[in-house]
């Protein structure tokens, strides 16, 4: 799974690493084989862990959480929209040390 990190600095601009649609699919698609079989709980378990390492090193910032909410949010119906929200308000109101 791509991390938080690798994530962000293809969102911010860097067009040399910038994915195109063809690379976001193979992204999501990637995503989707690792967690193959493996519950809803335990992929947003993964996704918390990679984005508290991130926010530890200073690397994920709120705008970048807002970001991938905002890329990945669509593709999921209402229940686990909402469950996605939740998890990026819990990872913007946590206290980085």
């Amino acid at each position: 799974m791509q991390d938080f990190n690798s994530y962000s600095k293809t969102q911010n601009g860097d067009k040399s690493k910038n994915p195109n649609n063809a690379d976001l699919i193979a992204m999501i698609t990637k995503i989707a084989q690792n967690y193959d079989g493996k519950s809803e709980d335990e992929l947003l378990k993964a996704i918390y862990i990679e984005a508290e390492k991130s926010r530890k090193k200073g690397t994920l910032t709120d705008e970048d959480i807002d970001k991938f909410v905002s890329f990945l949010s669509p593709m999921l119906d209402d229940k686990k929209r909402k469950k996605l929200y939740d998890l990026a308000e819990k990872l913007k109101r946590k206290k980085i040390n």
